[in-house]
């Protein structure tokens, strides 16, 4: 109740400030309100190409990625929700004026704004694809109030626009927000486009050769976790490094890749040849040098699939997290490679090198039917007026 309390006070002072700044006039400019921020950064690449229309980047404490990177002077980058609490009066003052505004989570701040009509709002999906559950299919979700509830639609009902790489995508999207299929736009998902350019793949895998020399001619194994409700502040590794290190020879590195709302890991083994890669900013460029993939009920599966590599999936908690979070199938389309319970078995499938080609590209296509390497330009061309570019 407590918690219920404090954030309706946040979110009506949010919406006074909002409309109060709804009095200013409307400008040609776009907002990326991050969590993540990997879409939004291919976006705003192809967009900085016009120098005209000004980019504001409000991002939120757990996104990682340097936007000052991004090719024009004509930007400005925010704290959102910080305590940092000008930098959060300016980014309401910006969505507030902004003619596109992208998302790409889950924002409760916008269930108490209402967009003038003018206004674009993209919901930019973290995700290429879905394992676990989310929104209204989350088994949890049921247990909230009937204000939580109230609030949750109000979000979604906000998304004009959902860019989707699958039918698959849409169709899920479409449960979890209670949306329509009108709201979705098959353009492929902007981040997918990075696997289709042999130049940047090229960069990216010298760029992470000269920042972590200990991969440098050796089979790359990556751990890549999603989280757990229970453990959003830190998380206990149950794959057993010391095990690993054990039965892998040296010509094996594993990197360790947390899901950026986890905050720490408590049982980390420092290891010449175990690397936590938690800071670096691109998840797509860690895939690049990884030869395995070890994950679990993540979607980074979606994109890895785009490279034609083993993967392994380390599902401990099965039954426990079907019941906590949910998935949405337990078959090829959604583990398109061998399921596990243990370390040992594990390690054991990283020593066989088979890999079921036909199982991945089955997979690749069911997910990545739209994302063909032009989703960025695509997306762009649907959404924006081309007299603001």
């Amino acid at each position: 109740m407590i918690k219920e309390f404090g954030i309706s006070i946040y979110l009506f002072l949010f919406k006074v400030l909002f409309a109060l700044f709804k009095l200013f006039p409307l400008k040609n400019k776009t907002v990326f309100l991050s969590s993540f921020g990997d879409n939004a950064f291919f976006i705003a690449n192809e967009l900085s190409k016009s120098q005209q229309h000004q980019m504001i980047f409000i991002n939120q404490a757990k996104c990682k990625l340097d936007f000052t990177t991004i090719p024009t002077d004509n930007k400005k980058i925010y704290s959102f929700e910080t305590s940092n609490i000008l930098d959060t009066f300016l980014s309401i003052y910006h969505l507030a004026t902004s003619k596109y505004v992208f998302v790409d989570n889950y924002a409760g701040v916008l269930s108490v704004i209402k967009f003038r009509h003018e206004v674009k709002c993209i919901q930019l999906w973290h995700a290429a694809g879905a394992i676990k559950k989310f929104g209204w299919s989350d088994p949890e979700t049921s247990a909230r109030s009937e204000r939580a509830k109230l609030r949750f639609q109000q979000v979604y009902d906000r998304f004009q626009y959902i860019p989707v790489g699958s039918q698959q995508m849409a169709d899920i999207f479409s449960e979890s927000f209670h949306v329509d299929q009108s709201h979705f736009i098959y353009t492929g998902v902007p981040q997918t486009d990075f696997y289709f350019d042999p130049v940047a793949k090229e960069q990216a895998h010298a760029r992470l050769q000269n920042l972590y020399p200990a991969i440098t001619g050796k089979k790359v194994v990556l751990y890549a976790p999603t989280f757990r409700k229970n453990s959003l502040n830190s998380m206990e590794l149950q794959l057993n490094v010391e095990e690993l290190l054990e039965r892998l020879d040296e010509q094996y590195v594993v990197l360790i890749r947390l899901h950026p709302s986890v905050q720490e890991v408590t049982n980390f083994t420092e290891h010449s040849r175990v690397l936590l890669v938690n800071d670096y900013p691109h998840l797509s460029e860690l895939l690049i040098v990884s030869d395995i993939l070890i994950t679990d009920y993540s979607s980074i599966p979606v994109e890895f699939s785009l490279l034609e590599k083993k993967m392994i999936f380390f599902t401990y908690d099965l039954e426990e997290y079907g019941k906590t979070q949910g998935i949405w199938a337990e078959n090829s389309l959604y583990f398109p490679g061998p399921i596990v319970k243990t370390t040992s078995e594990v390690i054991d499938q990283i020593l066989d090198p088979s890999i079921d080609y036909e199982k991945i590209d089955q997979f690749r296509k069911h997910w990545n039917t739209y994302s063909t390497g032009k989703s960025t330009s695509q997306l762009i061309t649907v959404i924006y007026d081309p007299n603001d570019l």
